[in-house]
């Protein structure tokens, strides 16, 4: 793995900077624009061309080496929240907390593909890696990669077990901007089962396609394309996981929100999280050595 994060190791379009005074990886292409923090290798701004920004970053998140920063695309693990056991700390794991080292950087011109009539945008590769950082001692390491373009963002995280087998849990954390959670609808959760965190992880069966009018905190068994309906920003976001078994939808509403230092008062109105996850019941069994790639595609359609 090479651990340098020289300017001129980067690719066209790819800078490193000093952002909130932290180091973070800035991508201004004519496709769109992005940033993703070194610590925890957290994107917090997609901005396709012509587009406002797809992912919700606090502006009062905190950043510091060892600080958690609220928005963007935290990626979480090896444990979710406080755990399968409930009493595991810190919440939500160490690879969001964590400092990551750049491992390649890669900038693809438009191209045509010669089995279909589509063209494809400019768009960006980066892969982070992050070893040493396992406090158990056991060796788990962690890549993670972003394809960022002006028509969809891939995020790939890669959790390898260490010299012990790993019963893991991760997720992608996903912040996504909306105009107004109270108006947003959604396609892909009807009909299904899910365990709400606000009751004790009570089995729950979705009833229609959920509306979000209160505190949510679910883990649903889904595990397919989820689409965010949002009639404000007049667009649509399609989020498309793989390697997942679970789909998490959360939103703190007034009354979270009121306890979280690093969000404003009003912020829960504009965004929604739905997460790509491996998580509580529907964790992976991972032998020593043994690798899970969970991934999330994420694409704007317009009304």
């Amino acid at each position: 793995m090479s651990t340098t994060t020289r300017p001129d190791d980067l690719p066209q379009g790819v800078s490193l900077e000093d952002l909130h005074g932290t180091p973070a990886l800035v991508v201004d292409i004519p496709a769109c624009s992005a940033v993703i923090h070194l610590d925890g290798a957290h994107l917090t701004s997609w901005v396709p061309e012509g587009e406002d920004d797809v992912v919700w970053t606090s502006p009062d998140a905190v950043y510091a080496e060892g600080e958690a920063i609220r928005g963007g695309i935290p990626l979480i693990g090896p444990w979710f929240g406080p755990g399968r056991d409930g009493r595991t700390s810190p919440a939500h794991g160490w690879l969001r907390t964590a400092r990551w080292e750049l491992v390649s950087g890669e900038h693809f011109h438009g191209w045509a593909d010669e089995d279909a009539d589509v063209v494809h945008s400019d768009s960006v590769a980066i892969t982070l890696g992050l070893e040493g950082a396992d406090p158990s001692g056991s060796g788990i390491t962690a890549q993670a990669q972003f394809v960022i373009g002006a028509d969809h963002l891939q995020v790939h995280l890669e959790v390898t077990a260490g010299s012990e087998g790993l019963e893991l849990e991760s997720a992608l954390h996903t912040y996504l901007s909306v105009g107004d959670v109270t108006a947003t609808r959604f396609t892909g959760l009807a009909d299904s089962r899910y365990l709400d965190n606000l009751r004790d992880l009570a089995p729950t069966e979705q009833q229609g396609e959920p509306v979000i009018d209160g505190p949510v905190d679910r883990v649903y068994e889904v595990a397919s394309p989820v689409t965010v309906h949002d009639p404000v920003l007049e667009r649509d976001i399609v989020v498309t996981p793989h390697g997942s078994s679970r789909t998490v939808l959360w939103n703190p509403w007034s009354d979270g929100a009121a306890h979280m230092d690093d969000m404003p008062l009003d912020a829960w109105r504009q965004f929604v999280c739905v997460e790509t996850a491996v998580n509580k019941d529907g964790f992976v069994s991972l032998a020593p050595g043994e690798t899970h790639c969970l991934k999330a595609r994420y694409e704007i359609s317009r009304a």
